[in-house]
């Protein structure tokens, strides 16, 4: 899978959301490599789309084609920045069911930048299979790393109320030092961002 993240001011969130769902309604179904998209406006006032490709080149052919460049144009005019692009090759997925995602009602972000991607992937595996053991509200996640060793992790909830009762609860010793040694890698204090509101969409669910 292949992601590319857009960030940007966000302006007018109704503008960004009736964007998102018109290009899934209307045109993820007949797009190439579209596969899905979580998006929203952040609490501080920021629009992200994370956008789900069965590959680098099938994005590219996309990003040409009349339909996306609709899509953007309809996407600029929510916006009151430039939007900045990070395509990320490097994807994991972690989700006992894939599908399950696209009924989150409360995504987490975690952006940073880390001194070795490859034992935060594994870290991060076992401590999402050890987390979905006690942690009923979390859904899966998505980690992508950027081309500069940065990364996106997102984190798919059941809903806000579910992961401030879950967060009550005492998290098990070994969890917590799986999530200690993934702070660690980390070279700078990460910045956490939440789509109180998310927008998540997948082809199979506009494919007619």
């Amino acid at each position: 899978m292949f992601l590319q993240i857009i960030q940007a001011p966000a302006g007018d969130a109704g503008v960004l959301r009736a964007a998102s769902y018109r290009w899934a309604d209307r045109l993820g179904s007949t797009s190439v490599g579209w596969l899905g998209c979580t998006g929203g406006v952040t609490e501080e006032g920021v629009f992200f789309t994370a956008e789900r490709f069965e590959s680098e080149q099938k994005m590219w052919v996309e990003s040409g084609r009349p339909g996306r460049r609709r899509w953007f144009s309809d996407l600029r005019e929510g916006m009151t920045g430039e939007p900045v692009f990070t395509n990320c090759r490097e994807v994991e997925v972690f989700a006992p069911d894939p599908a399950a995602v696209d009924r989150a009602g409360y995504v987490q972000i975690v952006q940073g930048r880390v001194r070795n991607a490859a034992l935060m992937r594994t870290l991060t595996r076992s401590m999402e299979k050890e987390m979905s053991l006690h942690r009923r509200d979390l859904l899966g996640s998505t980690l992508a790393f950027h081309p500069d060793d940065g990364y996106t992790h997102l984190l798919y909830f059941t809903s806000a109320d579910d992961v401030f009762e879950a967060e009550l609860r005492e998290t098990p010793p070994r969890v917590k030092a799986m999530m200690d040694a993934v702070y660690e890698l980390n070279t700078a204090l990460p910045v956490h961002h939440v789509l109180a509101s998310p927008w998540t969409h997948s082809r199979r669910e506009t494919d007619r």
